[in-house]
């Protein structure tokens, strides 16, 4: 049985726009309060640019029934994360960021589910962003991508991902990536029951990343 679509879990909320409805919604609500909190006292986070343009999931991939909302990633990084390339050995709770999609039925695999594939993608994708911010390029490549599908991601729907950095030791570092089911109107989010797909990756900075150009260079 198909899961049904948070888009029409209240009356008129289709005339609305996918940002409308979310970003109304308490569950967006409740992690851009807390992103505008932490900010308060994080400045470095504020200063945080996207330096590479995401070509296949920000322009190839989306429009009506496919990506259909992406929202600018919430980064939650501690100013010494930014400022300096040292090791860390624990980062648990300390460095993540949250970005909030709404994925079409033209991006399913199976009829009215989204294609692993695509979540795999996103989830490389933002977990190799979160690292770049600590290596001294601010660039670098995935070595090693561990996914494991835990239930699946239906189509229509919101998803929230959150990556969060492990550790990191010289031009390694180690990123979690989770991506949960959204309830608009829940803002336990992060539930066990709301998890969805999980994977860890391996981003390192090779010692060849001067070949490596960003889109907006």
């Amino acid at each position: 049985m198909s899961e049904v679509s948070t888009l029409v879990n209240s009356q008129g909320v289709k005339e609305l726009s996918h940002d409308e409805v979310l970003t109304n919604s308490i569950a967006y609500q409740h992690y851009f309060n807390r992103y505008n909190e932490f900010t308060s006292t994080h400045k470095s986070t504020l200063d945080i640019k996207e330096r590479l343009f995401p070509n296949l999931t920000g322009d190839t991939l989306v429009g009506p029934d496919k990506i259909n909302l992406r929202t600018p990633s919430l980064y939650f990084i501690q100013d010494s994360f930014l400022q300096q390339e040292q090791d860390i050995e624990d980062s648990k709770n300390e460095n993540f960021a949250i970005t909030f999609f709404h994925l079409g039925n033209k991006l399913s695999g199976h009829n009215g589910i989204v294609h692993g594939g695509l979540l795999a993608t996103l989830l490389d994708e933002l977990t190799c962003r979160l690292a770049f911010l600590n290596f001294k390029s601010k660039r670098g490549v995935t070595a090693n991508l561990n996914i494991n599908y835990k239930q699946p991601t239906y189509t229509d729907n919101f998803v929230m991902i959150k990556c969060e950095i492990i550790k990191k030791q010289g031009r390694k570092c180690w990123v979690k990536g989770d991506v949960y089911k959204v309830d608009i109107n829940d803002s336990n989010i992060e539930a066990s029951e709301n998890l969805l797909t999980s994977c860890e990756v391996l981003v390192i900075e090779p010692k060849w990343v001067e070949k490596i150009q960003n889109g907006s260079e």
